[in-house]
C-alpha cells in the first residue's frame, strides 16, 4: 500500500504562504526603510497640510502627527504579518501532523480574513481549503497483513 501523500495540500499552502510572504516584504520594506523618504519630503508634506486644511472638522491632529500615527500603524500591521508568516511556515512544515496543522491554518485564515479586511482574499481562501482538507482527508489504518510462510 502506498503511503499517504498530502501534495494538494501542501501545493495549496506554500502558493498561499508564498503570496504572503510577497505581500509582507513590501510591506515590511515600505514601512520600515522607505518611510522616511516620505516624512523628509517638503513637497509630499505640503501637499499633505492643504488636503488637511481643506476639512478642519475632520481631524484635530497637525500633519506631522497624522503621519507619524500612519507610519507607526502600518509598522504594527507589518509586524503582524510577519508574525503570521512565521505560523504560515510552521504549519506548513508540521503537515504530518494533521491535527495541529489543520488548527494552525484554520487560525491562520482567520486572522489574515479580519486582519486584511478581506484584502487578501486567495491567501485566506487557501488556508480555510487546506484547513478543511487536513480535517477530511484521514490517513488509511495501516491493515496488517499475516504472512504464512509454508516450509
Amino acid at each position: 500500500m502506498k503511503p499517504f501523500k498530502r501534495t494538494v495540500e501542501k501545493v495549496l499552502a506554500w502558493i498561499a504562504n508564498i503570496i504572503l510572504i510577497v505581500i509582507t516584504g513590501f510591506l515590511a520594506y515600505g514601512s520600515f526603510f522607505k518611510v522616511s523618504v516620505l516624512k523628509d519630503n517638503q513637497e509630499f508634506l505640503n501637499l499633505f497640510k492643504e488636503e488637511l486644511a481643506k476639512n478642519p472638522n475632520g481631524v484635530n491632529l497637525s500633519a506631522e502627527q497624522l503621519l507619524d500615527y500612519t507610519i507607526q500603524g502600518l509598522k504594527m500591521y507589518s509586524v503582524l504579518l510577519i508574525v503570521l508568516v512565521v505560523v504560515a511556515l510552521l504549519a506548513s512544515f508540521l503537515m504530518k501532523k494533521r491535527i495541529l496543522s489543520g488548527i494552525l491554518f484554520l487560525l491562520l485564515a482567520i486572522v489574515v480574513a479580519v486582519g486584511t479586511v478581506g484584502v487578501l482574499i486567495p491567501v485566506y481562501l487557501l488556508y480555510f481549503i487546506v484547513a478543511i482538507m487536513l480535517f477530511v482527508r484521514k490517513e488509511n489504518p495501516a491493515e496488517y497483513q499475516e504472512t504464512v510462510n509454508y516450509l
